[in-house]
C-alpha cells in the first residue's frame, strides 16, 4: 500500500465511529474540485510505511471504533484486501471511502467481508462524468459498483459535491435517479478554498 497520510482521530469521517482516516497515494481521476490534490500523484511528497500505520493502531485497539481508507482512489492499490485484512485483525470497523471505477475490486471486498461501511462518490450524471472527473470514465463501471454496493448487506452511503458551476439542478435530478431506493445519498457543498483547482 502507498499511504500518503492518516488522521489520527476523526469524528466525522465513519458515521456513528470515532475513526482514524488512511489516506492512499493516486487516483485515476482528476476531479477540478478534488480538496485532496497532494494525493493526486502515484509520487507524492510525503509517505507512511505500513509498519507505522499498525504501530499506531495497535496502540488505539479500544479507544477507536473504526479506520476509514479513503485517498486518493484505494481502490488503484492492488494490496487493498490484504492491507485491510490486517486491519480488521486488529478489530477495528473499517469504512472504504470509493469513486467506484473499480468495480472487481469493490466486490472482491464484499465478498470477502472486508469492508463495514462504503461512501462512493457519484459525480455526475453519466453523461457529464468526463467533465466532472477530468478523465475520460468508463460509466458501465461506475454503474456496477452502484449495484454491487447498494446490492449488498453493508452499510454504505452514496455522495456527490455539488459545485454549481459544472452541476445544474437538472445533472442533480438525473444524478439522483443512479442511486438505487434502498441507498441513501448525501449531497455535500463544494468548498473552492480547499479545491485542487479553486478558480470553479
Amino acid at each position: 500500500m502507498v499511504i500518503g497520510g492518516i488522521q489520527r482521530c476523526s469524528f466525522s469521517d465513519y458515521p456513528g465511529k470515532v475513526a482514524a482516516v488512511i489516506f492512499t497515494q493516486g487516483c485515476n481521476f482528476r476531479c477540478p474540485f478534488c480538496h485532496n490534490g497532494s494525493l493526486l500523484d502515484k509520487k507524492g511528497d510525503t509517505f507512511h510505511t505500513e509498519r507505522e500505520v499498525f504501530d499506531f493502531l495497535k496502540l488505539r485497539r479500544g479507544r477507536l471504533g473504526g479506520v476509514v481508507i479513503t485517498g486518493g482512489e484505494p481502490t488503484e492499490q492492488t494490496d487493498l484486501p490484504q492491507f485491510i485484512d490486517k486491519v480488521k485483525k486488529l478489530d477495528f470497523a473499517v469504512k472504504l471511502d470509493t469513486n467506484g471505477s473499480h468495480p472487481e475490486m469493490v466486490e472482491l471486498l464484499l465478498k470477502e467481508e472486508l469492508v463495514d461501511y462504503i461512501a462512493m462518490d457519484i459525480k455526475a450524471p453519466l453523461g457529464k462524468y468526463g467533465i466532472l472527473c477530468g478523465v475520460n470514465v468508463d460509466t458501465l463501471a461506475i454503474c456496477q459498483s452502484i449495484f454491487v454496493i447498494s446490492a449488498s448487506k453493508v452499510s454504505h452511503h452514496f455522495r456527490t459535491t455539488h459545485v454549481k458551476s459544472l452541476l445544474t439542478e437538472n445533472d442533480l435530478a438525473e444524478l439522483l435517479a443512479l442511486v438505487p431506493t434502498n441507498s441513501k445519498h448525501i449531497t455535500q457543498p463544494f468548498v473552492p478554498e480547499t479545491a485542487w483547482k479553486a478558480e470553479l
